[in-house]
């Protein structure tokens, strides 16, 4: 667990020494129902700093703020922040293999303000499709937990928002995503 305090924290880090980020996992879930206290790692998206072809910049910048440092499970890196809550995984990702974001995901995230630094977070539509997508068993146990607080009135999803999302996929994996997400409870 980690605090909202501490998210600001790393981005801005990262902000000052250059990062422009997306914050793309599940913690875009955790904001969207103003959770104080967030879960896992801190998943992200840089759009200006290649994580597979920068990777010295990112050894050198968890080096400079006394950070660890080691990789994901695709080989991208992962850094080990030193934040107030302890210590917080900051993982580093970008399309490779079949981890794939549509940049018009990207292009549609929010920018949210948290503890005075600008975040941009896709939204949480945009997150229950690439988990469908994504398809593992915990994925689809953590969208049946979305799926439970959305059927409870704690976080609101626009179906319209998820079809959207589901058209950046081409045809084929679109209707395995849409069946995914029909049988974790989700309209489409």
């Amino acid at each position: 667990m980690y605090l909202v305090s501490d998210l600001a924290h790393v981005m801005k880090e990262l902000f000052q020494r250059g990062v422009d980020a997306v914050v793309i996992g599940g913690t875009s879930v955790e904001l969207a129902i103003k959770a104080q206290r967030l879960s896992g790692d801190l998943d992200l998206f840089p759009l200006n700093m290649s994580p597979l072809i920068e990777e010295d910049f990112y050894r050198a910048l968890a080096e400079e703020l006394g950070w660890g440092f080691g990789y994901t499970d695709l080989g991208t890196p992962r850094l080990v922040a030193r934040v107030k809550s302890g210590d917080l995984p900051v993982e580093f990702y970008e399309n490779i293999h079949d981890f794939y974001i549509p940049p018009a995901i990207l292009e549609s995230a929010t920018t949210k303000r948290i503890s005075g630094v600008d975040v941009k977070v896709i939204q949480p539509e945009d997150y229950v499709v690439l988990k469908a997508r994504a398809g593992g068993e915990e994925d689809l146990e953590r969208l049946r937990e979305i799926s439970k607080l959305a059927a409870r009135g704690k976080l609101k999803l626009n179906p319209r928002l998820i079809k959207r999302s589901l058209e950046y996929f081409p045809e084929d994996e679109r209707s395995v995503i849409e069946r995914r997400l029909k049988e974790c409870s989700f309209k489409v």
